[in-house]
């Protein structure tokens, strides 16, 4: 099993994040989780700071996940990476 090592610096609106809907699909689609968990993993970096590790089912699945993230709009700043 793999994982994506995630950080994201958010840009606050009162207490919404900009930008994360997006984020949480992919993380939802590509590590194969429910929007619920992948919505925690978003917020654990959101609004506690925290970097996550999100397993994902395979190595593939990982840089699926931080291609797709690359792609996003520069608000959020995230920082994802592959961890084996």
């Amino acid at each position: 099993m793999s994982a994506v090592r995630l950080s994201i610096q958010p840009q606050l609106c009162g207490q919404m994040s900009v930008g994360t809907v997006a984020v949480i699909r992919l993380v939802s689609q590509h590590a194969h989780l429910g929007l619920s968990e992948a919505t925690e993993f978003v917020d654990r970096c959101v609004f506690d700071g925290e970097t996550v590790s999100i397993p994902t089912p395979s190595s593939e699945d990982a840089a699926s996940l931080v291609r797709a993230l690359g792609t996003l709009p520069v608000v959020p700043k995230i920082e994802a990476s592959v961890e084996d």
